[in-house]
């Protein structure tokens, strides 16, 4: 990839796009414009972009360009797609992303028919602000997809300037590929939600609640990171204690439980798969017959 040759364009001035601009300036490419809806969001995204032209016209960004990443919301990028196409700033032979983990390559399609090269880029990760963003980015996995040899060798050269890890994915992978990664980041925090409640019920609340649960957190975290999924898996599960868990599940029983029952007997069956090593025959049976019966 030839940093001389490059001019990119940002369209979405929100924390990937923002820290996404600021990286690749950082690597030595041109950022030459950045587009959003948002005058606040524009001034925000210059604390971090510099020189770039910074506008609230799609189409006049894209012009600036031969390289636009399409940062925006995933219910925006088709939009997005089509009026930069039928605005005349796609022209054959440049590269057009997007940075959606659960769209395919059909959203570029007007791209595509201009003539532009077309992939998606996205980083397996999880961004609270630009400066989170920036920090994570580097280190992090990303899912490239791409029609051909030679875009996809682009879009991966595009993240190692990032300092990502590229990966390849299928289109037809892609809405599993999202699901795992909402399952693993997003569904992790409605699930210490949860926790938080539990104890609320038992008088420590919100504050202290997750100040007394965050090092659990980070302690399961670690030995994810040095054991592994099999290796890291503690409890009464892993112990085969079926007592614990039929005192567990009856005491969530009630209709004011009922979404957290069938969350911890849900839960608790993908566990019973790790501990089945450690656990005899006869105990996990007992067990996931105790627990599908809550489901």
């Amino acid at each position: 990839m030839a940093k001389r040759e490059e001019r990119f364009v940002i369209i979405g001035a929100g924390r990937v796009g923002t820290a996404v601009g600021h990286l690749l300036q950082g690597a030595g490419f041109k950022v030459a414009a950045v587009a959003s809806r948002s005058e606040d969001s524009l001034r925000r995204a210059a604390e971090f972009i510099e020189g770039a032209v910074m506008t609230t016209d799609v189409v006049k960004a894209g012009r600036k360009g031969n390289a636009i990443l399409i940062t925006t919301p995933d219910d925006l990028i088709a939009d997005t797609c089509l009026s930069l196409a039928s605005g005349g700033a796609v022209r054959r032979g440049i590269h057009v992303l997007h940075m959606s983990g659960a769209l395919g390559l059909d959203v570029l399609e007007p791209a595509r028919e201009a003539g532009a090269r077309t992939a998606s880029v996205h980083p397996l990760q999880t961004f609270a602000d630009v400066k989170g963003a920036v920090k994570r980015i580097p280190g992090s996995v990303f899912a490239v997809t791409a029609r051909d040899d030679a875009t996809r060798e682009w879009a991966e050269a595009l993240v190692r300037s990032m300092g990502g890890e590229p990966v390849p994915l299928a289109e037809r992978d892609k809405t599993l590929y999202h699901i795992g990664a909402v399952v693993a980041s997003n569904l992790l925090v409605a699930l210490e939600h949860a926790a938080e409640l539990v104890y609320q019920e038992i008088g420590i609340y919100k504050d202290t609640a997750l100040k007394a649960l965050l090092p659990l957190i980070e302690g399961t975290v670690s030995n994810l990171r040095r054991l592994g999924t099999e290796g890291a898996l503690t409890g009464p599960v892993a112990r085969g204690d079926i007592g614990v868990v039929r005192r567990h599940l009856e005491c969530l029983q009630g209709e004011e439980r009922e979404l957290l029952l069938r969350v911890y007997a849900a839960l608790s069956l993908y566990a019973l798969d790790l501990a089945e090593a450690e656990v005899s025959k006869s105990r996990c049976e007992e067990l996931e017959e105790l627990l599908r019966h809550y489901l």
